[in-house]
């Protein structure tokens, strides 16, 4: 499912009218038959709506609605933002077909009586190419509409929200359904501006498949159809060598925690064989928690991992399929010599947390031969990109495609919509997920599940995208069973097993 920019889905339309011959007034007709209809979906006892139009298409769309909810027995009131002579087009044809029928309209300076008559309100006001914020009468007619408490559907984009940015900059719309014309955009897919679109429908105006989900748009939303074909039934004879052998290289004094929950996370994922390589002191603590892994203690100084680990490490990394390295690890001489051993080894890894804390400011450290994936937060991408958390977090799309370029690795960029970016450009948004996740020790089992589907013969950025999407929906399955605050990491990673079943 493609996530698109405002200049992508404008020149999707062109291709529509010029290509596909398709009429842009159809279009607009369609837009607004599905704004109407998502509307009487969510609020079929709304009898009176108030229809805020601005002057662009987006308001064409709305006057369009405004005419179907009149056709339909609902009371329509127009709002417009500018003098209606201001139409030009499509707009101004369905201006001219709702004066034929003698609609209700009234300019923005006296919206207020429509507004607090309205059972429901309608968005047509701006569409994805605003890059400003909000002034003057339409920043305070967005604010009465938001005031009046009364649900408000937002045509294609919340009006005071960027069809191509994921921040709030001014003064928005908040939704409670937005019907995104044809497909999505970025503030669609985005935090934070995400949560001000509220319920998201993809209103289909009959613009051709063929037409947005090309190649050269590079930016997709995981869908579940994607993922389940990964995991299809195992061979009745299969044996744990063939469900994959992982290494787990993690852990330290004070955070043997991690090093288990990426090991438990890797066998509810599927994996045949794990083995925790960690420092010898903090080894016998998972022989009586998870006796389903085995150990490998390394030579240890103070709780660390010593210069001698990473040759003591080798021969592990040797008969594995996959390797999750960092949770715990600490960043210290030792630790960063055994994340050194895995990156020239031939084996596929997963490089989280520490292992990359170990290496700040130089991504290209992880460009090896083998299969590579990378899963910063936000704050260690910062850390590698030589940036701050916030910038990281402003342009979420870019910040991946920039590490996935310089570490000519998968990157995963972790959060509340992680994205996954290919060295070649191409991005993935995972939709699934919940507040469950924001509990310490999520990271380390979504570490552990990526290593066992690479263990199991995934390519790189499949491993990565399903890992993403399974973690998060083990996350919500969790969360609803246990709550969202009290839900523990060890109890994500039992929701693993169950979802990939779900998949079967």
């Amino acid at each position: 499912m493609r996530i698109l920019t405002s200049a992508q889905m404008a020149a999707v339309d062109r291709a529509a009218q010029r290509k596909e011959k398709i009429p842009s007034l159809f279009l607009m007709e369609r837009a607004a038959e599905g704004i109407v209809s998502l509307a009487a979906d969510l609020f079929p006892g709304a009898r009176r709506v108030a229809v805020l139009c601005g002057p662009g298409n987006n308001g064409g769309d709305g006057l369009a609605a405004a005419r179907i909810f009149h056709a339909r027995g609902i009371a329509a009131t127009i709002v417009t933002l500018e003098n209606p002579e201001r139409f030009h087009g499509d707009a101004l044809a369905n201006w001219k077909a709702a004066r034929e029928r003698e609609l209700p309209a009234v300019p923005a300076r006296a919206a207020g009586r429509p507004i607090a008559d309205a059972d429901l309100i309608v968005d047509a006001l701006f569409g994805t190419g605003l890059s400003r914020p909000l002034g003057g009468a339409a920043r305070r007619l967005v604010e009465a509409a938001n005031a009046s408490g009364r649900p408000i559907v937002a045509v294609d984009v919340p009006s005071g929200l960027s069809g191509d940015r994921g921040d709030v900059f001014g003064p928005a719309i908040r939704a409670r359904a937005t019907g995104a014309i044809a497909a999505l955009k970025y503030c669609h897919a985005l935090y934070p501006a995400r949560v001000l679109c509220g319920e998201i429908a993809i209103v289909d105006i009959g613009i051709p498949e063929a037409l947005i989900e090309t190649r050269s748009h590079r930016f997709a939303m995981i869908a579940r159809d994607a993922v389940a074909p990964l995991f299809p039934r195992r061979d009745p004879a299969a044996h744990k060598g063939d469900a994959g052998r992982v290494a787990i290289v993690a852990g330290s004094r004070g955070k043997a925690g991690a090093a288990m929950l990426a090991a438990l996370g890797a066998l509810r994922a599927g994996a045949g064989l794990v083995t925790i390589a960690c420092p010898e002191s903090v080894e016998r603590g998972f022989l009586a928690r998870l006796p389903e892994a085995m150990t490998l203690p390394l030579p240890e100084e103070d709780g660390a991992l010593s210069r001698d680990a990473a040759d003591a490490l080798r021969p592990l990394l040797e008969t594995c399929d996959a390797a999750a390295v960092g949770p715990g690890l600490g960043t210290g001489e030792g630790a960063r010599r055994a994340v050194r051993a895995v990156m020239r080894s031939r084996v596929a890894a997963l490089f989280d947390a520490d292992a990359l804390n170990a290496f700040a400011g130089n991504p290209g450290a992880f460009r090896r031969k083998a299969a590579t994936v990378i899963t910063p937060h936000p704050g260690e991408a910062a850390r590698l990109l030589g940036s701050s958390a916030a910038a990281v977090q402003s342009d979420r799309p870019r910040s991946a495609a920039e590490l996935a370029r310089r570490s000519r690795g998968v990157a995963m960029l972790k959060g509340a919509g992680t994205i996954t970016a290919s060295p070649g450009g191409f991005l993935w948004l995972n939709p699934t997920g919940s507040p469950a996740l924001a509990k310490g020790g999520s990271g380390d089992v979504l570490a552990g599940v990526g290593a066992a589907f690479l263990a199991q013969g995934l390519e790189a950025a499949d491993a990565a995208v399903a890992a993403a999407f399974v973690h998060g929906l083990a996350g919500e399955a969790a969360g609803e069973e246990r709550g969202e605050r009290g839900t523990l990491a060890s109890e994500v990673a039992d929701a693993v097993a169950a979802v990939l079943r779900s998949f079967e």
